[in-house]
């Protein structure tokens, strides 16, 4: 049998990458490239208490009030930046205002503390505490754009619903990792509205009733009481609450999938009309086989119980974002009662959904950053996107969202897309990856010459190869199937993050293939891209 790179010669590394002598490292050197790391729960080095008011959501604005332990002198707090699965620094810093400062306990409590913000990262703002003082409040108001663009800074409410992603309002001190925060969260949402959200929650205080989670032994900070009528969350790392943003409204519905199999799944929609709400017996199946053929494909799950948070509206930002626990899935309001609309969306939540394992659970180490202003290395995107849409596809036709042959079709039409694209004669896939963030925003204009976030689509193509050729060489024995069990699977574990590099991944199809073969062999054939 041909060695697996020498058969892959053209068709997914140095063709498409357009790469000759070797690839970019994202991370670690081979050899400690892989680095685990469980999502933290407790012993944290300080806790934040956050409370969001959300009453005026209707209205586009989000209302923070934030007590953090703080340092006397010039204390720098740092506003998100670099946004998860956004793959930019794409943090809404704009949308902030009514910013204000004030010394938290003591004689001098309520007193106004002066800022400024830093002139050189504009997402540093520092405040002047005085001697003595250990703890600030801050207030900060988010305001929702009214335009229907963008990932989670795009429009996210209207006068029925709302998606809240809490890194619109919040802010940390310098110097910590993400991990390494606690925050406890509270929610107060518009009257008669509903929610749902990964976030561990403690109570739905209709009165203010239960308790929240006190700090960690050792950390510094001091719990708080929700306010009357808000949601009380678990003491969370600033990690898992920017990982999981809130859907409310006043016209929700929930539906469990896969019951009575553990760990727990549910459907969570919110629409502008209740009639949007409407689903069909077939369309809950589609649903329900998604998740066990997620389950069969990777062999484990990683994560506590996960929700489809699906947001209905022509009034909103329309595009999916990943989490580890949930996604945030945003599409017009006639998804669930338009047959077309209902096709042409099918594969929207399986991506986000498998996202869950390559992404979250699996992550390019250039991606996994400690905190919000370490800028992201996105240059194996192609692997993080281009996989992601390649078993989303897959995902999508098994579950019965698309048939086999709608599947051909778009392949079909990707597939002449990519053939008459005059850019991929002068930039290659990998650079798409790597200057993704200046791309997401790009005019349509000139897209063939200039390209644009063509990884995503392109690199499906490069996985159907990959996945055509270990089919081929093992004469249907071995697919990306075994690739998905080997790399993601093991056994069902919490949210964990094992960060990779592109030997990790090229080692693991060489598992897949039983052919061990050196990178070199690859990287020294340089062929047309045009053998796409």
């Amino acid at each position: 049998m041909r060695r697996l790179r020498d058969a892959l010669r053209g068709a997914w590394l140095v063709a498409i990458l357009g790469v000759a002598g070797g690839w970019a490292q994202s991370g670690p050197t081979p050899g400690n490239s892989i680095t685990t790391s469980s999502i933290r729960t407790s012993g944290f080095k300080l806790v934040e208490t956050l409370a969001v008011d959300a009453s005026d959501a209707p209205r586009k604005v989000f209302h923070a009030r934030l007590t953090i332990p703080a340092t006397a002198g010039d204390f720098v707090l740092l506003y998100p930046k670099w946004i998860p699965g956004e793959h930019g620094p794409s943090g809404p810093v704009v949308d902030t205002a009514g910013i204000y400062f004030r010394v938290h306990q003591g004689a001098d409590q309520g007193r106004v503390l002066a800022w400024h913000r830093d002139p050189v990262d504009l997402y540093a703002f520092h405040v002047e505490v005085p001697e003595g003082v250990t703890s600030i409040e801050a207030a900060l108001d988010y305001l929702s754009p009214v335009e229907g663009v963008g990932f989670s800074a795009g429009a996210s409410s209207t006068d029925k619903l709302a998606v809240l992603s809490w890194n619109w309002l919040v802010l940390y001190p310098k110097g910590y990792g993400s991990d390494e925060i606690g925050v406890q969260a509270s929610l107060k949402l518009p009257g008669g509205w509903q929610w749902a959200s990964a976030l561990p929650h403690s109570s739905s205080a209709g009165a203010g009733s239960g308790n929240a989670t006190l700090p960690a032994a050792g950390a510094k900070g001091n719990a708080t009481l929700p306010a009357a009528g808000a949601v009380a969350f678990a003491l969370a790392s600033l990690t898992t609450l920017v990982d999981s943003p809130v859907l409310m409204g006043e016209y929700m519905k929930k539906v469990p999938l896969q019951v009575g199999q553990s760990p727990p799944h549910e459907l969570d929609i919110a629409a502008d009309s209740e009639a949007a709400l409407e689903m069909q017996p077939q369309q809950i199946k589609a649903f329900d086989n998604l998740v066990a053929e997620a389950g069969a494909l990777f062999g484990a799950r990683h994560y506590r119980e996960y929700h489809f948070l699906l947001t209905l509206s022509n009034h909103v930002a329309h595009f999916g974002l990943e989490h580890h626990e949930c996604d945030d899935s945003r599409m017009g309001e006639g998804y669930l009662t338009n047959a077309t609309q209902w096709t042409l969306d099918g594969g929207l939540l399986p991506h986000e959904y498998t996202h869950s394992w390559n992404g979250k659970y699996r992550r390019p180490a250039g991606l996994a950053t400690p905190e919000y202003a370490s800028p992201m290395e996105t240059n194996l995107l192609w692997v993080y996107e281009g996989l992601t849409q390649y078993f989303g596809q897959v995902l999508t036709v098994r579950s019965g969202l698309q048939t086999p042959e709608q599947w051909r079709d778009q392949l079909a039409r990707i597939a002449m897309t990519y053939s008459h694209r005059p850019g991929r004669a002068w930039r290659p896939l990998e650079d798409t990856a790597t200057a993704a963030q200046t791309l997401y925003g790009a005019p349509f204009a000139f897209s063939n010459y200039r390209r644009g976030v063509d990884f995503y689509e392109e690199g499906a193509l490069i996985w159907l190869e990959v996945d055509t050729i270990l089919r081929q060489k093992s004469k249907g024995k071995k697919s990306m199937d075994d690739f998905a069990h080997l790399f993601y699977g093991g056994r069902n574990t919490p949210p964990e993050l094992k960060t990779y590099t592109f030997d990790d991944v090229v080692n693991a199809l060489d598992q897949v293939s039983l052919d061990q073969v050196s990178q070199n062999q690859v990287s020294q054939n340089q062929v047309s891209q045009n053998q796409v």
